[in-house]
């Protein structure tokens, strides 16, 4: 009797399973007998090196075993590590061994093949694949979602096949629980049923569900910047995530994850994603928000991030800050040089406990001797050089002299511990030089440290004066010594142009989320800081709600400027929301969006509207939609962190309730199944800037949108 297809899926499901198994257990009993020698052999290894220091002879014997002996170690080392990440990779496979099938013609009159696509790829003892990495050339064509005719690339040579089958499948360890054959990607059950679950505290990675126009950006390294405007929900995050691992597997002779930072919207964003490249068995590259990676640059104070969103979220936008924000000022700091060939102005004496050791005076003359037609950053590292020189020179002076001499000489044996580690021998006071200079190096270590940081650069006159002559008016400081990251990023542009390059690490891809809300200023310092970094960068022109932002026409600007070129994707399919909550928040998009968002996820239900007049009436409210939810998670979403406050105010006596309170300001990139946007009232809600702050609310929602408003509604929505 014939096996059917369901049965002869779930054998070799149950095969595929049993050798996993197997190998698990290879590698934990390989682990443990290699830990145990290991010990022992390094135990026996240190006891064979004679430790011998009594001649050159025996010094350069005992030197050769113990590089000999740690080379040992080295390799025992790498052997438990290697072992180690397979078997991460075998336990990640127990768990859900594979998701996909093709069956590829390769033309050539041979059988069709079929390939088992996976989260890693694995192979038996005779060395054939039984489940490939998704990453892998051939895993392409599973992800195009076309039957027939197809192609795919490996080492950059195009093969002819045909695809005869595609099959996805539900699994859980051994058991196959279903499976479909799927075309497209639109009618794709296994997304669907993804979709339909609940929203979760991580983001989880969609390597089963990738849709094609996701894949085509996450295969991308023909070009080596993108730039993806994406309607919200439609996998934008998810899609960076994912292309971070592939990059890591394609290029992985080249780059580690040491060697790709992620610049995400705010904290809680930074959390959310953490566990996504784990789960695919990466390590998670640098991720931090704009104002983390500044902070590491700027040596004064900058705002947190609830004062830098609270700044951020501001109504309007002043004079001061539209220009610190323009790439026009950004261009002009870097031109700016030609103000300072005479302006001794820009130096300050360097001082300790108020007594000036090296004079203004001092250091402008220095400078004056630099060629004057050397860039000003060239002039200011010459003048740095001649600074250490002479300091240095100053410093071995003193130490010969006989009143410092005598000080080291008189001092007590304890002070001598403390200063040099050690007693003064009788030779050494012989030779009284070496100590003498090592304790005024340590007495004027302010000063190298003042040379080396550039303290003798007045840097808030150098940014005033080039302020001053871009605005024609007088830049006014804030009054508490607290830089905001608009201020910061000025500041190390001109540093970085003018005085000192910074020093970054040397990053090859540098992704960017929600990039709407970065200033043109902003992505002109990373793209000065990282010139040989490829930039992607995944945005929402639409979710542009904050007073700092950029149109992606101005990000594509600077790009060509530079004569780079950015490929442009659009993302348009919406697989977060219901088909409700999408057709509701695709009203509120751009007029050229509206009528190409495609939802993809079922009908679910219509947002409701509440009404509501004090205090009192929103509570009641919150507790009837609590209670309709049956103990579900309800998010409140706010406009600001002032409404924030009052909402958890009158919220105070109702903390038995599951509920969450929000501004969106927090709450870009994320998703919650049940949201509650707060007074979306004709008051409340009026402007352009208001119609993307709803958009960007109500495209949080998974299952549920509740729209509450006092008095009237605003006339931005439709009902």
């Amino acid at each position: 009797m014939s096996q059917t297809e369901h049965q002869v899926e779930a054998a070799y499901l149950q095969d595929v399973y049993r050798q996993l198994v197997v190998r698990k257990r290879q590698l934990e009993t390989l682990l443990e007998r290699v830990r145990t020698e290991g010990i022992s052999d390094i135990q026996t290894m240190m006891g064979d090196v004679r430790l011998n220091f009594s001649n050159i002879s025996d010094n350069l014997d005992t030197f050769a075993a113990l590089e000999m002996k740690n080379r040992e170690i080295d390799q025992l080392n790498i052997k438990i590590k290697s072992a180690e990440e397979f078997l991460s990779k075998v336990d990640r496979l127990l768990a859900k061994p594979y998701f996909g099938k093709i069956i590829v013609d390769f033309l050539d009159d041979e059988q069709p093949e079929p390939f088992y696509i996976g989260i890693n790829g694995f192979a038996n003892d005779a060395g054939d694949y039984l489940i490939y990495d998704w990453r892998s050339p051939i895993a392409e064509l599973f992800y195009n979602n076309e039957m027939g005719h197809s192609s795919y690339v490996v080492n950059k040579h195009q093969i002819n096949v045909s695809i005869e089958q595609r099959r996805q499948f539900i699994v859980e360890a051994e058991k196959l629980i279903n499976y479909f054959d799927t075309s497209v990607s639109i009618q794709d059950d296994v997304l669907l049923e993804v979709l339909g679950s609940d929203a979760t505290t991580q983001m989880r990675d969609i390597t089963s569900t990738i849709q094609k126009e996701q894949n085509v950006i996450i295969r991308d390294t023909e070009h080596a910047n993108i730039l993806v405007n994406g309607v919200a929900g439609s996998g934008k995050t998810s899609t960076i995530m994912q292309r971070i691992a592939y990059l890591l597997f394609q290029y992985k002779e080249y780059i580690t994850s040491d060697n790709i930072m992620i610049l995400s919207p705010n904290n809680k964003f930074i959390d959310y994603i953490s566990d996504v490249l784990p789960s695919l068995g990466e390590k998670n590259p640098m991720n931090v928000t704009m104002l983390q990676f500044v902070k590491q640059y700027f040596p004064m104070q900058l705002v947190d991030e609830t004062t830098h969103f609270y700044r951020v979220s501001a109504p309007t936008v002043s004079k001061t800050e539209a220009v610190l924000r323009d790439k026009k000022f950004s261009d002009m700091i870097k031109q700016a040089g030609y103000l300072f060939t005479d302006d001794t102005a820009l130096f300050q004496s360097l001082k300790r406990k108020d007594k000036t050791i090296i004079s203004k005076d001092r250091i402008a003359s220095i400078f004056q001797s630099t060629p004057s037609d050397s860039a000003l950053i060239d002039r200011i590292q010459a003048t740095k050089q001649l600074l250490v020189s002479d300091w240095n020179r100053r410093i071995a002076k003193q130490a010969r002299s006989n009143k410092v001499q005598d000080q080291v000489l008189t001092l007590s044996e304890e002070m001598q511990e403390k200063v040099f580690g050690s007693v003064l021998s009788e030779n050494a006071e012989k030779n009284v030089y070496p100590y003498a200079k090592k304790i005024l190096q340590k007495q004027y270590r302010s000063i190298t440290t003042g040379i080396k940081q550039n303290d003798w650069l007045d840097l808030e006159y150098m940014f005033q004066k080039i302020y001053q002559t871009y605005s024609g008016e007088t830049y006014e400081w804030s009054s508490d010594e607290v830089y905001h990251v608009d201020e910061t990023v000025a500041f190390l542009t001109m540093q970085h142009h003018l005085v000192e390059a910074l020093e970054v690490p040397k990053m090859r891809f540098i992704l960017i989320d929600e990039i709407q809300d970065y200033t043109p200023a902003q992505i002109s310092l990373l793209l000065d800081l990282f010139p040989k970094a490829k930039f992607t960068m995944v945005g929402d022109e639409n979710q542009a709600i904050f007073n700092a932002h950029i149109p992606f026409s101005a990000i594509d600007a600077d790009f060509d400027s530079r004569g780079l070129r950015c490929q442009r994707y659009n993302l348009l399919s919406s697989y977060r929301s219901t088909a409700s909550i999408t057709a509701f928040f695709g009203q509120l998009a751009a007029a050229e969006q509206k009528m190409s968002i495609v939802p993809i996820r079922e009908e679910g239900e219509l947002p409701t509207f509440y009404s509501y007049q004090s205090e009192i009436d929103f509570c009641q409210l919150v507790q009837h939609i609590s209670k309709q939810l049956l103990g579900s998670a309800l998010t409140i979403v706010t406009k600001n962190a002032a409404e924030t406050a009052i909402v958890n105010n009158w919220l105070s006596e109702l903390s038995a309730l599951n509920v969450t309170v929000m501004p969106i300001t927090l709450c870009k990139g994320l998703e919650f199944d049940n949201v509650l946007i707060y007074n979306a009232s004709n008051i409340n809600y009026e402007t352009t800037s208001d119609q993307r702050l709803l958009y960007t609310i109500a495209s949080r929602a998974m299952k549920r949108l509740y729209i509450s408003y006092q008095d009237k509604l605003t006339t931005i929505i439709h009902q």
